[in-house]
């Protein structure tokens, strides 16, 4: 029982994790706390290293990497979302074929490893952090797979169901209009969901030990760690049951050593071996014979990557500048830009070189105002959460998608901060006014404008033409998702690349009557 206690404590914690992050980015009604999908959030590997850029604390990356040093890649198999979803696809595809075959040690695949992350690195040096977090961070790809694609349909299955049981009155089931996302905007959740899916079925975790830069960088520290799974070569009769369960091919029976490196710590061997031949064992010191340490590439593959690094740092770098130069730019110059970036962000090149598109806060949106982007920041920030006022507007009492960033890209901030937060400026345009093509009276804008900067004048005969005072508008976009003008919007609202502090209305005081020398009638 004793050795089957550390498999049950690490299946018992990646299920809180996995359950608790699943919930996150399926929320759709809003009941997951904030509070709750941050810290699972944090937790991750990447989001921890980028809140240190933001002014976060580091114990959570030093925490991660310092279990790693200590006991290998439990992160992988505790905390990464996606390596425990490789686990549920490995353990179905199991349960629909036949009874699991041994998988025999494999080499490890240096080659491809360490070309990956060398690639990522030269990447983020060249200063694509932002695309290099998006593409390849596996709690960011998890994100937008359920965000992105398990979301959508898990509220078109709410809606089907709303009908069949409208008699019986659920208090809990209600109509949601599904938060479908621009299909191109699908794609890389689709080809990553498509991938792991593949990979799982057929080799277990080889797309932790292959392609995740995440995987590989974390093997390199647990190859070096304190405490590894070794083999006891005494006990070992080489019946191969560790090797039916092990998810990474990393036991070689041969030579009686495992490959701490690609062992993701899921301890099902030490589960499966009924001779307690494998178990956590104190390295450092220890003479050869334990696991092994991968093999650095040789002199040819070091030139190789050398070479490498240095064209995509290049292409990279001038992507970058090409980027800088065709970014949308609005009719304000360099201070306006198509999209809009929530309040917190404090800009859009801030906020696109700290998000990781993991959608959380697309998620987490109670008005669903953020949406994921296209082409709106350029390349770099493709997936990353603009507001869309075609949808809704942002809620002036809202700070929900600050409280679930787990990377800082959207700092905190106080809800009377956030209310004089500029991050766009409404626009007139009032030659699509219906008061002016239809003569109707309208004052729409006005009315939901949170703080007045929308207001009205007196036009024709007895009408109200709105009029904008910039220094009191914010950019929420209620004025332009509330406009009734069709099919163009008579005020609309542009971005601004850097946010700004708008002004307070003051609101005059009504003067006492009884200091007026008469009556108040």
């Amino acid at each position: 029982m004793r050795r089957r206690g550390l498999k049950f404590l690490r299946v018992a914690l990646a299920a809180i994790v996995f359950a608790g992050l699943a919930a996150a980015f399926l929320d759709f009604r809003g009941l997951v706390p904030p509070g709750w999908a941050h810290r699972l959030a944090a937790l991750q590997f990447v989001p921890a290293t980028l809140a240190l850029a933001t002014g976060g604390t580091a114990l959570v990356l030093v925490a991660l990497l310092a279990v790693t040093l200590a006991f290998g890649r439990v992160y992988c198999s505790v905390v990464c979302p996606l390596g425990i979803l490789q686990d549920l696809i490995g353990r179905l595809a199991a349960g629909l074929g036949s009874r699991r075959r041994p998988m025999p040690f494999a080499r490890a695949n240096n080659w491809l490893r360490y070309g990956v992350l060398t690639a990522v690195v030269a990447t983020i040096l060249a200063g694509g952090a932002s695309i290099a977090g998006a593409y390849t961070d596996p709690y960011s790809n998890f994100g937008r797979i359920f965000s992105g694609l398990f979301r959508p349909v898990l509220v078109a299955v709410n809606n089907a169901l709303v009908a069949p049981t409208g008699g019986l009155k659920l208090a809990g089931l209600y109509r949601v209009d599904p938060p479908w996302p621009d299909p191109a905007i699908l794609w890389p959740a689709l080809a990553v969901l498509v991938l792991v899916t593949i990979l799982a079925a057929w080799r277990a975790r080889i797309y932790c030990n292959t392609l995740c830069p995440v995987g590989t960088l974390l093997g390199w520290v647990a190859a070096r760690g304190a405490f590894r799974l070794t083999l006891d070569r005494g006990a070992c009769v080489k019946c191969a049951d560790c090797l039916r369960t092990c998810k990474a091919q990393c036991i070689d029976l041969r030579t009686g050593a495992i490959d701490a490196s690609r062992c993701v710590a899921c301890y099902n061997c030490i589960d499966a071996c009924e001779r307690h031949g494998i178990a956590y064992r104190w390295s450092w010191g220890r003479p050869a014979g334990g696991p092994v340490r991968p093999p650095l590439p040789d002199v040819g593959r070091r030139a190789f990557l050398a070479h490498a690094s240095w064209a995509i740092t290049a292409a990279v770098g001038g992507t970058n500048r090409l980027l800088a130069v065709t970014a949308p730019i609005a009719a304000d110059g360099d201070k306006a830009s198509r999209a809009i970036c929530p309040p917190g962000a404090g800009g859009i090149d801030r906020f696109v070189e700290r998000c990781t598109a993991c959608q959380l806060c697309v998620s987490a949106c109670p008005t669903h105002v953020l949406q994921p982007a296209l082409a709106e920041y350029g390349f770099a920030g493709c997936m990353k959460p603009r507001l869309d006022y075609t949808a809704a507007f942002c809620n002036f009492d809202c700070q929900r998608c600050a409280e679930v960033c787990p990377t800082g890209a959207i700092a905190r901030q106080t809800l009377a901060a956030k209310q004089v937060t500029r991050i766009g400026l409404a626009r007139l345009d009032l030659e699509s006014c219906i008061v002016k093509t239809k003569g109707t009276d309208c004052a729409a804008c006005s009315e939901h404008c949170p703080t007045k900067a929308v207001d009205t004048v007196p036009y024709g005969d007895g009408l109200r033409l709105p009029q904008v005072t910039d220094d009191l508008c914010i950019g929420c976009g209620a004025c332009e998702y509330a406009c009734p003008a069709v099919p163009r919007k008579a005020i609309k609202v542009a971005g601004r690349r850097s946010h700004e502090v708008a002004a307070r209305r003051v609101e005059e005081k009504a003067k006492d009557p009884r200091k007026g020398g008469g009556f108040p009638f």
